[in-house]
């Protein structure tokens, strides 16, 4: 169905000094033949003039929502391109209870060593790091065999006292931590996972809110005991790995209840941070395609990443809680994990497309202030074909797109909205310099738009920072590449 395009008052907002109204005409294409995904709107069936508000929401900033992850051995080899590129957090892990208490009550501390030393560099450089605790040793496993599962309730003044111990010997400098992630993705069930999984596997199919009330139960015993030792440091929820949406299948997505679990459970005061995960998953057909927003467990909610976020601030919100959420593991990977059809993942397709989603990921996380996207992992080759950097650790055009937007949004705030409809745009500014930066896209590879050259642009870049050359007025707006402009103001 065509939907008209109709016009919409401009906005003017003072702060950005904006003398002119934002004009857009949009073309449409051929549509591709996506099956049963269908485009978010309808496009016109002929060019229309459609005028654009710039929405002004002017959020207390983060220090910065650029984010990587290090695999534990690997920060010597990436500390400096992690540094380069502008990231501001460092999630990093996992210091393993099972390998410094194997055995109750006799604690190899040495076994820290070669982790101290990976995240002194990581603070040495001037990033954040967010430090994983989990695995739990056979003689606390609720769950014999599974090291990434539950702890016996009799056991748990052990971790909380462990927790307190790690968390004094990590405080004070060269490695001031101060943000501390307990278990990972603890909404898993063990059945479907390894014993030593690196997932957290406290889920339980026999609870209706899937083993939250256990989760809750050892956050009140290592939130007091975390404060005791550093007061001002901040408790990460185990990032959730939250599969799908109970609406979608209440059986199917049960896992998706852990979270209330928790809050049923009285969880709420013992964790500062909420944490998700988010990936999108590539596949070579259909080109040009928002594997985000389509991805059919969450389309319903705006996609993956805006999805999982709507859905857990709906289940805050009901239990009348508020907290800041991170998504602390994500990026665009492989669809499929190994077989001859893995090799499709291989030949460069995907990585273009990641350095196209990396702009889309941080400009979305940055206006709905998640205070931080931290992408799965720096270290390549990563996993399904994930990471940042390739096996000889130097730079895919994901790792590129990544430093030219940290390091050119360095400062700037968040100023306000430019979408309508398949567009897509943000709007940020930097006071000290007096710039201000238009990014948009297209959310359909089959419509276009044309805008009309901003008073005081200074350069127009693509995802990668290249300056894209201006031959006439208007700038066109498709889904590759991303348009990124920048403009002087007063």
């Amino acid at each position: 169905m065509s939907i008209r395009r109709t016009s919409l008052p401009a906005l003017l907002v003072s702060s950005l000094a904006l003398s002119s109204v934002l004009g857009f005409s949009h073309s449409v294409g051929t549509q591709s033949n996506l099956g049963n995904a269908q485009p978010a709107i309808a496009a016109a069936a002929s060019p229309s003039t459609l005028y654009l508000p710039l929405v002004n929401n002017r959020f207390p900033p983060p220090p910065s929502v650029f984010g990587v992850e290090i695999n534990r051995g690997q920060v010597a080899a990436t500390i400096s391109q992690a540094a380069d590129a502008g990231a501001y957090w460092v999630r990093y892990g996992s210091i393993l209870w099972n390998e410094v208490e194997a055995v109750q009550g006799n604690f190899n501390w040495n076994a820290l060593d070669g982790m101290a030393s990976e995240i002194e560099m990581i603070r040495a450089n001037g990033m954040e790091p967010m430090v994983i605790i989990r695995g739990t040793p056979t003689w606390a496993q609720k769950i014999p065999g599974y090291y990434c599962g539950s702890i016996k309730d009799e056991y748990l003044d052990e971790f909380a006292s462990f927790v307190q111990q790690v968390v004094d010997r990590f405080k004070v400098a060269p490695y001031q931590v101060k943000y501390w992630e307990i278990y990972n993705e603890p909404d898993v069930h063990p059945e479907i996972v390894e014993p030593n999984s690196g997932y957290g596997c406290w889920g339980n199919l026999n609870d209706e809110y899937y083993g939250g009330g256990d989760y809750a139960t050892m956050l009140r015993y290592v939130y007091p005991a975390i404060k005791q030792a550093d007061p001002s440091a901040q408790v990460i929820f185990g990032g959730l790995l939250l599969v799908c949406d109970p609406a979608i299948s209440p059986d199917y997505c049960k896992a998706a209840k852990f979270l209330e679990g928790v809050l049923r459970n009285g969880g709420a005061p013992y964790f500062d941070i909420l944490a998700y995960h988010s990936y999108p998953y590539w596949f070579p057909d259909p080109p040009n395609y928002e594997w985000d927003l389509q991805q059919w467990l969450w389309n319903h909610r705006r996609g993956v990443f805006l999805g999982k976020l709507d859905y857990l601030r709906e289940i805050l919100t009901s239990y009348n809680v508020q907290k800041p959420i991170m998504m602390n593991e994500g990026g665009m990977v492989c669809g499929w994990n190994g077989g001859s059809d893995y090799q499709r993942c291989l030949d460069g397709t995907l990585y273009v497309t990641q350095a196209n989603y990396i702009v889309r990921l941080y400009a979305r996380a940055w206006s709905n202030n998640v205070i931080g996207a931290v992408w799965y992992t720096l270290d390549g080759p990563g996993w399904r074909a994930g990471g940042l950097l390739d096996n000889n650790q130097q730079p895919r055009p994901a790792y590129n797109a990544f430093k030219f937007l940290a390091n050119l949004l360095r400062e700037a705030k968040y100023a306000g909205q430019l979408s309508s409809g398949t567009l897509e745009g943000y709007a940020f500014s930097n006071d000290k310099t007096h710039r201000t930066y238009y990014i948009y896209w297209s959310n359909d590879s089959a419509v276009t738009f044309n805008l009309q050259k901003p008073a005081g642009t200074l350069a127009v870049y693509n995802q990668l920072g290249e300056k894209i050359t201006l031959v006439t007025d208007p700038i066109i707006i498709s889904f590759d590449p991303i348009t990124i402009i920048e403009i002087s103001t007063p």
